[in-house]
């Protein structure tokens, strides 16, 4: 099944692309789920994952650059009996700028907005639970994500970049619960 998911995300993400210059990803993320709801004491929960994804750096005048993409995130966690699982689609728009450090190398600096729609997310084990069902976890889908970070390419084929970024939504629907979600996330991409 994983390899069908793969393959089908690999097609999804090509398609629509028509420029010869994209950059193809794969990277670890760290989500962190910032929770408060007074009925509960607050807490945090912190995922780890792997994201893929594909990108095409559109340049806006001079070393200022534009660079939309789209990607698939899987978050996993384990605790005791219990198994998280996360799957969601993700579009970034990092508007970036980059300077030449030498003939090989190329620093860019990224800021941007990230729509963030949840496809996936479940805890499985003694009780169940489907987090996007009204009646179990009655937490929204959508949200936008606010960030940046820096990237180097290496020869214009490599990339190594690393970024934060913040929720700006709360994406639970209860009343008086508060869930906001930060991603940290380095990732290694290949430039064609």
């Amino acid at each position: 099944i994983m390899k069908k998911l793969l393959f089908m995300a690999a097609a999804l993400l090509t398609a629509g692309f028509a420029s010869a210059q994209i950059t193809y990803s794969i990277g670890y993320l760290n989500s962190t789920q910032d929770f408060d709801y007074p009925i509960l004491s607050p807490k945090d929960m912190t995922y780890s994952g792997f994201s893929i994804g594909v990108d095409d750096n559109i340049n806006l005048a001079g070393d200022l650059n534009v660079a939309p993409g789209i990607g698939m995130e899987f978050s996993f966690d384990k605790d005791d009996d219990k198994k998280y699982k996360e799957f969601a689609l993700f579009v970034p728009v990092d508007f970036n700028y980059g300077f030449a450090i030498s003939d090989n190398f190329k620093l860019s600096v990224f800021a941007g907005p990230t729509f963030n729609l949840g496809l996936m997310q479940k805890t499985t084990g003694d009780n169940d639970i489907n987090y996007y069902d009204e009646d179990e976890g009655n937490m929204g889908r959508f949200d936008i994500l606010l960030g940046g970070g820096i990237w180097c390419d290496i020869q214009d084929q490599f990339r190594i970049k690393v970024g934060y970024k913040a929720g700006m939504l709360n994406t639970c629907k209860t009343d008086d619960c508060t869930r906001k979600t930060n991603v940290l996330s380095v990732s290694f991409g290949y430039i064609f």
